[in-house]
């Protein structure tokens, strides 16, 4: 019998687990199938690492984000590891070309699901021996796939023909509904998954709301905000123009070091501004929703929405940025009435008018090579047929639509905002949560904020050099077996 906590310390250097992780540690090395929903901050790259170092099998990672992959690499590369690597879109062919052909060397492989969804990457993987097959931010399967990445729907497709390998799946937050989904289009029947399913709640931030009478007096209270919150923190943007426009506005006008980061911007320099903020040297970033996942910053204080999130779920996703230390920290949404309009707007265009879909289904040459098409495309090689995608877009957009008036209702409800919250998730508020702690409709923070910002976030720690050189120990340690 392997000690996890034995193992847990010579990798890692930690005495003690984070809540889940020994469940899904045992989990795997029982060959048990796991969906994991742990919260932000509840270490879920842990999880395979661990299982990788004790195991020695191969670990093949699906991420969503390529900023994500190259976070991961980056950190285990700079440290001398030569057996971790990402394969993305942004390798040019003779860098893929070397990958694919040496790809037998490495024991973690990060990978995109467009990636494996091509026949010649997807034939150099069968030809690997894979001991784990990771679906990072899983519940990308359920929000993303049906919209505008389907290649997330062929990841069943593609674990089938690697030859149905232990598989992890991990997420943040996971309604039962979207856990089901997960399920589903990854061909699992739920008695063949063994699930590890903790509270969403995030009892450390406070939940507060402002309606706004317009966008003026929204872009004033945000700059009032910024100049006097302590500690980092994100902003969040629906669209990338206001977000580049707002942080050069903030950096004149609050004398933070404000900065904007979004998928429009080349690779480099994103990069180089993740890597910033998370040594402490830019203050507040301006992103799209992208931003943050698997961010290991534990020191975020605050997190703004500009505009209304999408759904509850992204926005429990997006809060849940902050305060991974557990101190104190603040979820801010901002609103004015136009913000419902433009989410709108923007699900609305998310879907083909039915005129366009009829002449693609009636030219389906025209599907081949254009990106906008490729979720039509998915569907078209699926077999539906022009009557069920019609459909199936209709419910689609309809379900998005519902969730939008959900985080509407969030927003505008008079009573506790984290009962409102976890409701959505089937869960209650803990018996031992202070009411101070919890949101704006038990305690005015609209008046007194300032209060609040300098009793409880004003002596925050902050990430120093130590925790820093800390964590390249650790990763020492995972790969000492393999250097």
């Amino acid at each position: 019998m392997v000690n996890l906590l034995d193992e847990l310390y010579k990798y890692f250097g930690f005495r003690q687990f984070r809540p889940g992780q020994e469940q899904v540690i045992q989990n795997l090395i029982a060959r048990h199938h796991t969906l994991a929903v742990l919260p932000t901050g509840g270490g879920k790259t842990l999880l395979y690492q661990l299982y990788g170092a004790i195991s020695h099998q191969r670990v093949v990672i699906v991420s969503p984000l390529i900023s994500l992959m190259q976070d991961q690499v980056s950190r285990l590369q700079y440290l001398g590891s030569k057996h971790v690597v990402a394969l993305t879109s942004t390798l040019d062919f003779k860098q893929r070309w070397a990958i694919l052909t040496h790809l037998q060397d490495y024991q973690f492989i990060y990978v995109s699901p467009e990636m494996l969804s091509n026949p010649k990457v997807i034939a150099y993987f069968r030809q690997l021996s894979v001991g784990l097959f990771v679906i990072d931010e899983a519940h990308c399967i359920s929000e993303w796939g049906p919209d505008f990445r389907p290649d997330y729907l062929r990841l069943g497709q593609i674990r089938e023909q690697l030859n149905r390998p232990l598989t992890l799946m991990m997420t943040a937050t996971a309604t039962q509904q979207i856990q089901k989904d997960i399920l589903s289009k990854l061909g699992f029947a739920s008695q063949d998954v063994q699930k590890v399913v903790l509270p969403v709640d995030r009892p450390n931030i406070f939940l507060s709301a402002k309606m706004c009478e317009n966008q003026k007096s929204k872009n004033q209270l945000l700059q009032s905000l910024v100049s006097k919150l302590n500690g980092a923190g994100i902003i969040y943007f629906s669209s990338k123009s206001q977000a580049e426009q707002t942080a050069l506005t903030l950096n004149r006008q609050t004398g933070k070091r404000v900065m904007a980061y979004h998928g429009g911007m080349d690779s480099q320099p994103r990069f180089r501004i993740q890597q910033q903020f998370m040594n402490d040297e830019i203050d507040v970033i301006c992103a799209t929703s992208a931003f943050g996942m698997g961010i290991d910053k534990d020191n975020i204080r605050f997190v703004i929405h500009y505009h209304l999130p999408s759904s509850i779920q992204n926005y429990v996703q997006e809060i849940g940025r902050c305060g991974r230390d557990q101190q104190p920290s603040l979820a801010i949404l901002l609103y004015e009435p136009n913000d419902h309009y433009l989410q709108t707007h923007l699900i609305e265009n998310n879907f083909p008018e039915e005129g366009l879909l009829q002449y693609l289904y009636q030219h389906p040459d025209k599907l081949t090579g254009n990106d906008a098409f490729k979720v039509i495309k998915y569907y078209y090689d699926q077999h539906y047929s022009f009557e069920k995608i019609q459909k199936t877009f209709r419910l689609i957009q309809q379900h998005r639509l519902t969730e939008l008036n959900e985080m509407l209702a969030y927003v505008e409800a008079t009573g506790c905002r984290r009962a409102s919250i976890l409701s959505h998730f089937n869960e209650q508020i803990s018996p031992t949560l202070n009411p101070k702690y919890c949101c704006d409709h038990h305690y005015d923070f609209w008046r007194s904020w300032e209060t609040f910002n300098d009793q409880y976030l004003k002596k925050t720690p902050i990430t120093n050099l130590k925790s820093r050189s800390n964590w390249r120990t650790i990763l020492d340690r995972l790969f000492l077996l393999k250097n």
